[in-house]
Order: structure tokens, then C-alpha cells, then sequence
């Protein structure tokens, strides 16, 4: 057969697929809505040519398994299949996956084996975990987890993403995060969300809190010297709290503040990252502004995610803007001192802004790319290079064992004793091999 496009959507009295092993040209399947499907049949796991699966809004589907890894499925949706408990399907080539809306609890742990997978959404599911294996994902770039209701934790997660949205996530207690901040240097996180995830322990808020400084710092000193006047970049981090980062250089508790910028070096362009603490909003709503006018002038307003529901506790929300820091790159070298303040509006359901009459601070810090530099080297030097492992031990060895064959050595050269010339060699040649399989055995590691 050449068919190489199935398209069966919306059909409502679909129950079941017929066996589509003769179809080994069929590129893409389209099931999206068929309310009545229960099953696939396994013969879609065996088509090699398969890239694009859709199944969304199939809610009679309560199972999608296989133990065949796919060679060629690339993207994946169950959408929307909210009977769907079961779920262990994974390919070679898969770059997005779609569970959003639906009943499963776990992830398969051969998730790992999906190196190419660059799009993971578990908005509004049933999961609860995901394996250790997560952070073998080393293209994952974008993690969606918004409002999962069980999921309790959250394991070291790859280098590579770049937004990790945990919003609405109220069970999550514990969030890992890699055992090094010099590790914490190779992550690349822009957009990273814990609105009212207010059961995280105080150990993984204070690991939010150092992780959220290096990438916010990382993406200014980034973005700072982009030259592209049309590209405007924004980076965000969320998380419960109720005071201004320590390492932001201007803090309040006020909605305003005067700022100094005299002693600061202004031959190259500046970063500045902004903190609000956003309290208690009781109201749904989609977007926050906060109106920031510089020493009584024309607000320039920022407008910044929300969660859908209430906000439910007071919140950190730093960013960084380019295009904000471009004009107060202006306005700093005409006047390096000058007065911010800060109001804040959220935008109802109905699109009408209403004001938040307490803003609890906010935080103002300016970045330059030797203020990066300077953190990268203050954190090598309180971790420290660490030793290799050969050295190391290599170390050991020939302080135990050197000692032992020159005593040897001198015992044979006084009594001229063959046999202590013999244990001399048999202890040299020893030495020399344990530590060579020592070398080579941290080689293979």
C-alpha cells in the first residue's frame, strides 16, 4: 500500500483500528476526537515510516503500550485522553510529546532512552514522579507541569531546558537540583514558573533561590551586548517568598526607591534585573503589569504571566528585560542617579486591570558581564578543582608501596640476598599494575 496519511478524526463511531501492518508507507495517523476509540492496534508499532501519531481527544482510550522502541515516530499526541492510566511508548527519533489532560501516573523509566526529545507536556495530568532517568533527556528544552496535583517531587532535570512551568504544581514538595552550583553554570533556564507550589520544602526553595541567581545573571550577561535593536529577550523566575534576594544590590519594602549608578562603569551597556514580590491576589486573571516610572516620568509598563487561578501566597518574581534595560541604559548615562517606583495591576477575566494595593518590594540590581565572571570564579573557589581520581589514589599507592621496595632494595645491596631482590621486582611489577588498571579503569568511566 502507498498510503501515507490516515485521517479519521472525529469519527465517533470508530471503535478500534483494523491491522495496518500492510501500510508500511503511512507516515502520519490523525485520530484526533474519536470518542469512541478504545484501542490501537499493535500493528502501529510496527510501522517504520510512522513520524506524527495524534490521539487527542480520544477519552475511550485507556491504554497506549508497547515494548517495541519505534525507530521513526517523531511526535506524539494524547491530548485531552482523559481515561488514558497506561502509558509506555517511547522512540529513537521522538522530538515531542504530548500527555496533557490525561490519567497517567508514571512515565516509563526507558523515557530516558528519548535523547532527541526536545518538548515534554504534563499540564494537568494524573503524574505523580518521574523517573531518574529524566535527566538523561540531554535536548529536553521545554517541560510543561502545570497544575499536576500529585506530583510530589521533581528529579535533577537536564542542562538543556530552557522553561520548566511547575505552576499549580500544590503537592511538590522537593526539587532537585544538580549537587554543584559550578553544574548549576551549565544550565541555560529563561522561563521557569512555581506559582503556588506553597509546599516546597525550605531546603529546595533556598536551591530555586541559587538557581534562579545564576540564570538570571547568565541570561543578562547573554543579552546584554546583542546589538539587534528588533530583539528583545526576557527571562523569568517564580517562586514563593516574601523578601528581595539578598544578592540584588537595591532592595525595598516600599514601591519606590532611589538608585545610584554614579561609580558604575558605563562604557559598555548594563543588565538590570528586577524583583517584585507579588502578594496575595484573591481573583482569576491572565497577565500582571507593573507600571515603572524613572524619577516621575512616562510609566513604562512590563506585562508578565499569572497563573489563571488566585494567587495564593506572596511571590518572587524576578526578570530581566532587554528592551526595559536598553532604555534605562539611556537614561543612565544622562543621569546615573534617579528615583523608580513601582505599581502593580493583575488583568482580570473580563480584561479590566485591577490594582494591587500592596506590593510588598521589589529589587533592582545591575549586571555586567564582569559581575557573571566574577560569580563564576567565586564559586570555583569555594568548591574548589577536585582531584582526579588516578592522581589521587596513584598518590596513595606509591606512598604505601615505594617506601617498602627501596627498604627491600637496601637489604639486598647489604646482604646481597637473591631472594629479597626477587620480592623487590614481584612488588614493583604489582605496583605498576595495580596502578595502571587503576588509570585505565577511571578512563572507562
Amino acid at each position: 500500500m502507498n498510503l501515507k496519511y490516515l485521517k479519521l478524526g472525529r469519527s465517533s463511531h470508530l471503535v478500534e483500528l483494523p491491522d495496518l501492518s500492510n501500510a508500511k508507507n503511512l507516515e502520519a495517523i490523525d485520530l484526533r476526537l474519536c470518542k469512541g476509540l478504545i484501542s490501537v492496534h499493535p500493528s502501529v508499532f510496527t510501522l517504520n515510516k510512522l513520524e506524527k501519531l495524534h490521539l487527542g481527544g480520544c477519552i475511550s482510550l485507556v491504554s497506549f503500550q508497547s515494548n517495541i522502541h519505534l525507530s521513526s515516530l517523531r511526535y506524539l499526541s494524547l491530548a485531552g485522553c482523559i481515561a488514558l492510566k497506561e502509558f509506555s511508548v517511547t522512540s529513537k527519533e521522538m522530538i515531542k510529546l504530548n500527555l496533557e489532560l490525561t490519567g497517567v501516573k508514571q512515565l516509563p523509566s526507558s523515557i530516558g532512552l528519548q535523547t532527541k526529545l526536545e518538548k515534554l507536556l504534563l499540564a494537568h495530568s494524573s503524574i505523580e514522579n518521574l523517573p531518574e532517568s529524566f535527566k538523561l533527556l540531554t535536548r529536553l528544552r521545554h517541560l510543561g507541569l502545570q497544575d499536576c496535583r500529585n506530583l510530589r517531587s521533581l528529579p535533577e532535570l537536564p542542562s538543556s531546558l530552557i522553561t520548566l512551568d511547575a505552576s499549580g504544581c500544590v503537592s511538590l514538595e522537593n526539587v532537585t537540583f544538580p549537587s554543584t552550583s559550578l553544574q548549576m553554570l551549565k544550565e541555560n533556564k529563561t522561563r521557569v514558573s512555581f506559582w503556588n507550589c506553597l509546599k516546597l520544602n525550605e531546603h529546595s526553595l533556598i536551591e530555586i533561590g541559587l538557581n534562579a541567581q545564576i540564570n538570571m545573571m547568565k541570561f543578562a550577561r547573554q543579552h546584554i551586548s546583542i546589538s539587534r535593536h528588533h530583539y528583545d529577550a526576557r527571562g523569568t523566575y517564580v517562586y514563593p517568598g516574601s523578601s528581595v534576594p539578598q544578592w540584588l544590590v537595591y532592595r525595598t519594602t516600599h514601591d519606590y526607591m532611589t538608585i545610584d549608578l554614579s561609580s558604575a562603569n558605563h562604557s559598555s551597556p548594563l543588565g538590570f534585573i528586577f524583583c517584585f514580590i507579588v502578594p496575595q491576589v484573591p481573583s482569576q486573571g491572565f497577565i500582571l503589569r507593573f507600571n515603572i516610572s524613572v524619577d516621575e516620568c512616562e510609566d513604562i509598563q512590563l506585562y508578565l504571566d499569572r497563573p489563571g487561578r488566585e494567587i495564593r501566597s506572596d511571590h518572587v518574581y524576578l526578570i530581566y528585560d532587554r528592551g526595559f534595560s536598553r532604555y534605562l541604559n539611556s537614561r543612565v548615562k544622562i543621569q546615573p542617579k534617579f528615583k523608580i517606583k513601582v505599581t502593580a495591576e493583575s488583568r482580570t477575566l473580563t480584561s479590566e486591570y485591577v490594582s494591587l494595593m500592596i506590593l510588598k518590594g521589589f529589587g533592582f540590581s545591575p549586571i555586567h558581564t564582569s559581575q557573571y565572571l566574577n560569580l563564576t570564579q567565586h564559586m570555583e573557589m569555594v568548591e574548589g578543582p577536585s582531584i582526579p581520581i588516578p592522581y589521587s589514589i596513584s598518590s596513595i599507592v606509591y606512598s604505601i608501596l615505594l617506601p617498602i621496595c627501596i627498604e627491600l632494595f637496601l637489604l639486598n645491596v647489604l646482604f646481597r640476598t637473591a631472594a629479597i631482590f626477587y620480592w623487590v621486582l614481584v612488588i614493583f611489577i604489582l605496583a605498576t599494575a595495580i596502578l595502571f588498571l587503576i588509570n585505565f579503569g577511571v578512563v572507562l568511566r
